[in-house]
């Protein structure tokens, strides 16, 4: 019977290949691997990557010089991965496996490895990390068959980015003392999830699933992202240094905007009162708009000076409602953006602490804080628009306002613009 043969890929060929017969005359390429790597590492990146051309023996010495293995939609078992790692391209550094499949139980081991990434390797089930140098870390999972993830010996690790994993409590001062970004995607959080770190200075919730009580203790963080479809019930979180923070908040149409909506809304905003800037991303306006009769219940979640920028895909947005519920959220405000489907807004205000004059009990935050609210406080106002209409309106309601508690509206300078 005849042996057929199947032809295999060239990069199947390459990590089964000899050497080969060399040339007689090609003294160069008779010398021995330690000679030939030392020689390799005096050639400028761009021409190591030519060098694979020469022969098969410098296309392997090439492989092994080799900081970045990249391989996708291959069949791999355990071992392969280990051998093609450990013969073929001993110097990795960085690793990326998308869509392989065939792995079930990975074990990584590598005192090189400085980047790992594990995209949609749907057959994996557990993965051992012994990489004490990993520095960046990323694993897209499915929340379906969730794996089981072991990170053994990382203590340099700086980035880590899940999706769609199982998580419990992550104490990062033990398991990673220098981590400082910290992105977590599609993960099942329910339960009681505890996250402390005081290097971590970036944290990602980004469509967060089952999220259950969730604490945070980050003293160094200085930028925090949420995106959702609901508001998450935050039991306590810590972030005294926070600069900026950005929400992006798109429940479906059906969503309750209810009294629980706001109170977690605003118990969520308070956590955030340390910040500097904030940035609310939403698909409707009912989503911030806190209701009046909700307000007579609660206290404004911000009591400092503070930026916030608002992007709404509603096509009936209106920005004295959208302007009235982001004051009362926080009566400090600097500089109040909104970006709507058709028109922009821009308001500006200056904050000055009169001393004449007493709280005014009526209002939560007066009676609530030593500062004063805007419509007691502000000294000079701009605005711009890119419609006449919206000007007209947040003049009306501004002046409206400060008569209201007896300031005189002409007296209080204002600056105008088109946007």
């Amino acid at each position: 019977m005849r042996r057929i043969s199947v032809r295999k890929c060239s990069w199947e060929r390459f990590l089964d290949s000899k050497h080969g017969i060399l040339d007689p005359n090609d003294a160069i390429s008779r010398m021995p691997e330690t000679v030939l790597h030392r020689i390799i590492s005096f050639l400028p990146n761009s021409d190591k990557q030519h060098v694979r051309f020469l022969s098969r023996k410098w296309r392997r010495l090439s492989a092994q010089n080799q900081n970045r293995l990249s391989l996708t939609g291959r069949r791999l078992s355990e071992l392969e991965l280990s051998k093609i790692m450990s013969d073929d391209f001993p110097s990795v550094e960085s690793l990326t496996l998308t869509k392989c499949l065939g792995i079930k139980n990975l074990k990584l081991a590598s005192f090189k490895l400085k980047t790992v990434n594990l995209d949609y390797c749907r057959s994996l089930k557990t993965l051992d990390l012994n990489t004490p140098f990993l520095e960046s870390f990323h694993f897209h999972g499915t929340c379906v068959r969730p794996c089981r993830i072991d990170f053994g010996i990382c203590n340099k690790l700086r980035i880590l980015k899940l999706a769609g994993v199982a998580l419990y409590n992550m104490d990062c001062n033990i398991s990673f003392p220098l981590l400082q970004v910290l992105s977590l995607s599609s993960c099942d959080m329910s339960g009681c999830i505890n996250i402390s770190s005081n290097s971590l200075k970036s944290l990602y919730l980004l469509r967060i699933k089952n999220p259950g009580d969730i604490t945070i203790d980050a003293p160094s963080l200085h930028f925090f992202e949420y995106r959702g479809n609901t508001v998450i019930p935050f039991l306590n979180m810590h972030f005294p240094n926070l600069d900026w923070a950005r929400i992006e908040l798109k429940p479906s149409r059906y969503e309750k905007r209810n009294e629980e909506w706001f109170n977690g809304l605003i118990n969520m905003l308070k956590c955030l009162k340390s910040a500097e800037r904030l940035m609310i991303h939403t698909n409707s306006d009912k989503n911030i708009i806190v209701p009046k009769g909700v307000r007579e219940t609660l206290v404004p979640p911000f009591d400092g000076n503070l930026d916030i920028d608002v992007k709404t895909s509603s096509r009936s947005s209106n920005v004295v409602d959208l302007s009235d519920s982001m004051l009362w959220i926080s009566p400090r405000v600097r500089r109040l953006y909104f970006k709507s489907f058709n028109w922009e807004f821009v308001m500006q205000l200056d904050h000055q602490d009169l001393l004449s004059g007493t709280h005014d009990n009526s209002c939560s935050f007066c009676s609530s804080y030593t500062s004063r609210c805007w419509r007691h406080s502000v000294t000079h106002y701009s605005l711009g628009h890119s419609m006449e209409l919206n000007y007209k309106e947040m003049v009306s309601y501004l002046v409206e306002n400060l008569e209201k508690v007896g300031r005189d509206a002409m007296q209080t300078g204002r600056i105008l613009f088109s946007i």
